[in-house]
């Protein structure tokens, strides 16, 4: 053991003072460890060891060479801790030792405290993420090094505060002792978040190990709530969900003030569950919720969500057929609710969508998942439960009471042809199927993302034809959003401008094709190289006319806009940082600028342009004006122009024709989108009531909304902008028409935009959709969201023989934490479910209930939607403000307090609590291996196709892999290690020859890196203890654990 230690005690000094790349690093510690294979917690013990006596700075390169360690599996959470530990400042002396360590004792070293601060964070991430544990043993061995560490660290601080109150010192912890305390905190918060740490903590076998975690957890929430008060109490909240208390702390005679309490816990304790079922409204509620507003159709969170939901009840061989039946049920549920309640014919095309191309991928997945499913059976039986009132059959689509089309006539057609495409289904049952004989049958090709890609490259128009064919809702729409989302990042990372100007002016006016790609991809995917694109933007040289710039630039920021303003997208969701440009015109595009506080540059532009546009004395915009200010420029200034315009008139600079003649410019195309800016300015500018030129904007607006373009191209941008702004524009004219009753010039605007109003996919209700719910006398919103539970509840019950859903959006619920809050929304709901429990539905409301706290949202929802299949995924938004789940949790914390006031409300709360926590748990642990939720085509619905292409890119990979190592990369890497990894002074080396698949077998040859450096030719190593013979000419990339003779067995 000692020759081995000795070995990598100097393989490990060396790496550190010859700063041997990572990748070097890895590549050497396989080999060595494949020869020389050493106890993780020595080898930990090894890296970590401070090198001089009293170092305050880390090494970056120990925790780089750390996290490789950790990477390889050679050391564990529980290795590192126990290593760090040994030197910490908080480990108290053992018996026999000096308390305060001599310079001369390496053993009594001490690590700096940023050492500990970043060990902590690091393993407080893996934790959280699932990373770690892998084992039992690093689990037990976790917790216990924890436990002492807390005891020890406020210990230590403890008596270092009495010594100092002792000799008259008050002084506070230094900062970088703080951050150690807290990051103390956030990794035991990681640990108790950590579900294979829970499970470990609450085995019988294990209590006295669950005791000194409760103890030591019980003396370091006060000690850290004395410099953190947001973690200690995050962590008081974790002690008291899962009982991490101190018992040896509470009054013997049992006489101290919280033993009504604690008695009232062990009741709450012991409340019974009701049975865990899956309604048919739990899954309506979900499809509701990633349906409105914008879409959070993302794959992996609707699987998870339905294995979390469906792992819980069913067995695996029931699992998977009830899984996708419910599925298919409850989009047709979600389509005839949206028919019934007269949702807007966009609203109905998104949730035709979903159905027609996103349910068939779903099913894809879900058959070659570990369930076993016939996608043929589970779509016969959804069939079976859809009303068909709602969905009738061609023959009775015409004879409805109204004598008009029934506008869901043709779904179960569409969406039967779909699984057709995707080979869920026979061509020849659908029509036993629906009852007919179809009208039209499946498309004659699916696609695939690979093949239209390869079209479109050959072909760049056929791109636009594809974008048209979103709206054709035939099953193929995954895979155009795929090739139409990386052909515009293509197109982009080519700045071919040209193509890039005709596709987004084409899909621009096409907002139901935008609805359908954030169906399959995240926001980020199709506008960050967009926002990237235009913040990168620059003249290059002399370039002759810039007004076409303008045009190509014009277009991609008007689809960028089209997307913000339909989704309410932030800069967060576009992927992109708060100082660029997309994100400041977002921020105060519509705000204009005084001119004192101009820089001298942007004056200058303002004057450019005031004096292009109005001066009478010029035929129109002079190229100058163009190349002068570049276009980023230009629509920062674009409110501050207006402003100026209508101060000049109303000041009789300008007169008005020479203002209406200006307004003209901003009717081409190269201008068009400075409207956006422009009118919203106009649309606030025309509330305040602090001037008297109304008169001078309501000519404006005329000008500029009733007057339309002259070209077919600047009409279609015109309506897009209209649509953009409509909503802002229509609370202005309706402010405006209630102060002057008598003015005749607002109607006419208000019937030019009437076309483009209910542009935005907005999560709250309109004032007409709140005022329906609570015209009534005695209605409130709160009872509206009681209702809707009341009314789930019952469809759900035996006894109801009703097909179709009752009333149903989720934009009750965001309305409803908008106005009431959560405490008050929540409140709603718990009283609901409380008066199911006693009319003997508790079951079925407990399941809604649950659905709605649980629902995902684009506000701080419980449920991250990550986008992972995405090019881009989407980041974590920040939060506003607290969601229905940590409400319930603080309800829940202070249960015990109501038991003997109102009992079936404090067990109301727990067994919400229980069932929202347990889902979400299993969603966070329910996610299926990569193969059997392949989504490599998702969009993409060539799954087989798809598949093969990729293995041969992976072929591709591996023989250019292949090929660099056989000219010389081999050679290369084995001189990269000899120049960094210089051990001549002990005279051995290490080879490389053959590492990776065919990289080169050529014996290395010598060489030194100067005085003192080390030969690391193949044979020559006999000086570094031990390791002469040491070979790695078996190290091959990707060979198995076996060749390393490791034992993965318990991982």
């Amino acid at each position: 053991m000692d020759s081995l230690i000795n070995e990598w005690s100097v393989f490990l000094d060396r790496s550190l003072e010859q700063r041997v790349r990572p990748d070097l690093f890895e590549a050497a510690s396989r080999k060595l460890y494949g020869r020389s294979p050493i106890p993780g917690r020595k080898l930990a013990e090894l890296l970590l060891r401070p090198r001089i006596a009293s170092s305050i700075t880390v090494d970056p390169r120990i925790i780089i060479y750390l996290e490789s360690l950790l990477a390889l599996n050679k050391v564990d959470a529980a290795d590192v801790l126990v290593s760090a530990f040994k030197y910490s400042r908080d480990r108290p002396p053992k018996l026999g030792e000096e308390a305060i360590p001599s310079k001369d004792d390496q053993s009594r070293w001490q690590n700096p405290l940023e050492l500990e601060e970043v060990i902590f964070h690091r393993l407080h991430k893996a934790l959280s993420t699932g990373e770690r544990p892998v084992s039992n043993n690093e689990a037990f061995g976790t917790v216990s090094i924890v436990s002492e560490w807390m005891s020890a660290m406020v210990a230590s601080h403890t008596s270092d505060s009495m010594i100092q109150a002792m000799a008259g010192i008050q002084q506070h912890p230094q900062q970088q002792s703080i951050n150690v305390r807290d990051a103390l905190g956030m990794l035991v918060a990681g640990l108790i978040e950590n579900v294979k740490i829970i499970e470990l903590l609450n085995r019988p076998q294990l209590k006295e190990l669950r005791k000194r975690f409760a103890q030591s957890l019980s003396s370091f929430i006060p000690f850290l709530s004395q410099t953190s008060l947001q973690m200690a109490n995050r962590l008081e909240m974790s002690q008291k969900e899962h009982d991490f208390h101190d018992k040896s702390l509470t009054n013997l005679n049992g006489e101290n003030g919280e033993t009504n309490l604690g008695v009232a816990a062990l009741q709450l304790e012991a409340v019974m569950d009701l049975p865990a079922i899956n309604t048919r409204a739990g899954l309506y509620v979900f499809l509701n919720s990633i349906l409105v507003g914008r879409p959070l159709t993302d794959d992996i969170t609707i699987i998870n969500y339905l294995n979390s939901r469906y792992n819980k009840i069913h067995t695996q061989n029931m699992s998977g057929q009830n899984v996708a039946t419910d599925l298919i049920t409850a989009a047709f549920d979600i389509l005839s609710n949206a028919m019934y309640r007269s949702e807007s014919s966009q609203t109905i095309f998104s949730l035709k969508s979903f159905l027609v191309n996103k349910i068939p991928i779903l099913l894809t997945q879900l058959t070659h998942s570990i369930y076993p499913l016939t996608p043929e059976y589970s779509i016969t039986q959804a069939l079976s439960h859809v009303d068909r009132n709602a969905f009738p059959a061609f023959s009775q689509g015409f004879d409805d009471i109204m004598g008009n089309n029934n506008v869901l006539s043709d779904v179960r057609q569409d969406f039967l042809n779909a699984c057709a495409l995707h080979h869920l289904i026979p061509v020849n049952i659908i029509e036993s199927l629906l009852g007919e004989t179809p009208i039209q049958g499946p498309p004659a090709t699916k696609y695939t993302k690979n093949e239209l890609l390869r079209l479109c490259q050959e072909n760049f128009e056929k791109v636009n034809m594809y974008v048209d064919e979103l709206e054709n809702l035939d099953g193929n729409g995954g895979a155009i959003v795929g090739v139409v989302t990386e052909f515009i990042s293509h197109l982009c990372d080519t700045q071919m401008t040209m193509y890039l100007q005709s596709i987004c002016n084409h899909l621009s006016k096409k907002p139901l094709a935008l609805d359908v790609m954030l169906q399959f991809t995240s926001p980020a995917s199709i506008l960050k190289p967009l926002c990237q694109f235009l913040e990168e933007w620059r003249y290059e040289g002399d370039q002759g006319e810039y007004q076409p710039v303008y045009d190509e630039f014009g277009a991609i920021l008007i689809l960028i806009l089209a997307f913000v303003h339909r989704y309410s997208l932030s800069f967060h969701d576009l992927g992109i940082g708060q100082d660029t440009f997309v994100a400041q015109l977002l921020e105060r595009g519509h705000m204009s600028v005084s001119p004192d506080e101009l820089t001298e540059e942007q004056g200058g532009h303002l004057g450019n342009w005031l004096r292009g546009l109005y001066d009478s004395d010029k035929e129109g915009l002079s190229n100058e004006v163009f190349s002068s200010c570049r276009p980023q420029q230009f629509y920062l200034i674009v409110p501050t122009i207006f402003s100026q315009t209508v101060y000049a008139c109303s000041g009789d600079v300008l007169s008005l024709d020479s203002v209406k003649g200006g307004l003209e410019y901003l009717h081409e195309t190269n201008l068009l989108p400075s409207l956006v800016g422009g009118l919203s300015w106009m649309a606030a500018h025309a509330l305040e009531q602090t001037h008297q030129d109304i008169d001078i904007v309501m000519q404006m607006f005329h000008k500029l909304i009733r007057s339309a373009p002259t070209s077919a191209d600047a009409q279609g941008m015109h309506s897009t902008i209209l649509s953009i702004v409509s909503s802002r524009l229509e609370k202005c004219f309706r402010t405006l028409q209630r102060r002057h009753p008598t003015r005749t010039d607002i109607e006419p605007l208000l019937a030019a935009i009437k076309p483009n109003l209910n542009y935005e996919r907005s999560l709250y209700s309109s004032m007409s959709e709140l005022e329906q719910w609570t015209s009534t006398p005695g209605n409130t919103l709160r009872g509206c969201i009681r209702t809707t539970i009341r009314d789930l509840s019952i469809w759900c019950t035996g006894t109801s023989l009703q097909l179709s859903p009752p009333g149903y959006t989720h934009r009750q619920l965001h309305t409803s934490l908008r106005i009431l809050g959560a405490s008050k929304t929540l409140r709603a709901i718990l009283d609901e479910v409380k008066a199911q429990t006693d009319a003997g539905s508790g079951a079925v409301a407990l399941d809604i209930a649950a659905s709605l706290i649980c629902a995902p949202s684009t506000e701080n929802s419980a449920i991250h939607i990550e986008w992972l299949t995405s090019p881009i995924p989407a980041s974590l938004p920040p939060r506003t403000g607290i969601n229905l789940r940590e409400m319930l949790k603080a309800e829940f914390d202070n249960a015990a307090g109501m038991l003997t006031l109102d009992p079936l409300a404090a067990e109301t709360i727990v067994r919400l609590h229980r069932r929202v926590e347990a889902q979400l748990a299993l969603m966070a642990s329910a996610g299926m291996p990569a193969q059997q939720i392949e989504l490599p085509d998702v969009s993409m619905v060539g799954v087989e196709s798809q598949h093969i292409s990729q293995m041969g890119m992976d072929a591709v990979s591996e023989a250019a892999a292949a090929s660099m190592a056989a000219t010389g990369a081999q050679d290369v890497l084995q001189q990269e290690l000899n120049r960094q990894l210089d051990l001549s002074a002990t005279g051995g080396g290490l080879d490389l020859s053959s590492m990776g698949n065919g990289m080169g077998t050529g014996a290395m040859g010598t060489g030194t890196a100067g005085a003192g450096g080390m030969d690391l030719g193949m044979g020559n190593m006999q000086s570094m203890g031990g390791m002469g013979d040491l070979d790695l000419s078996s190290m091959g990339m990707g060979d198995g654990e076996d060749d390393w003779g490791l034992d993965f067995d318990g991982m």
